[in-house]
């Protein structure tokens, strides 16, 4: 699991990219308050896909067969998340609901399109070799 976890690194970085790229344009289209809002947004959605592979890493150490039961709560408890986050803002009287939630989608994809072209360039077996043979 350990090389599998090579992904980590790409997507914090292009992340951080993403996050800048989307202050930037909260700034110009609404100015700083949708800034920080697509910038929390897009900083929430790399937690939440960081925190569902910790877990899952956590799981696998105990117990392989719990990785997907692992990975489908915390896929829910991050949903969850989400709404409340998105709930909260909107009722603060914060004007950031939108761009907060564009962040939230704009840091998802930016994630799972590194993770996906990291996996594409990855050399990892899909069988694990026997040491005995």
């Amino acid at each position: 699991m350990k090389t599998s976890r090579g992904f980590l690194k790409p997507c914090f970085a292009v992340s951080g990219a993403a996050l800048l790229a989307a202050a930037a344009i909260g700034l110009i289209l609404d100015g700083a308050d949708a800034a920080a809002g697509a910038a929390s947004g897009v900083a929430l959605a790399a937690l939440g896909f960081a925190g569902s592979v910790w877990a899952v890493i956590g799981a696998e150490k105990i117990d392989i067969r719990l990785t997907l039961p692992v990975a489908l709560v915390t896929y829910v408890v991050k949903l969850m998340l989400f709404a409340a986050v998105l709930g909260v803002v909107r009722f603060s009287g914060w004007e950031a609901l939108w761009p907060m939630a564009f962040g939230i989608i704009g840091g998802a994809v930016t994630w799972l399109t590194t993770q996906g072209i990291w996996l594409y360039r990855a050399k990892i077996p899909y069988i694990e070799l026997d040491e005995r043979a």
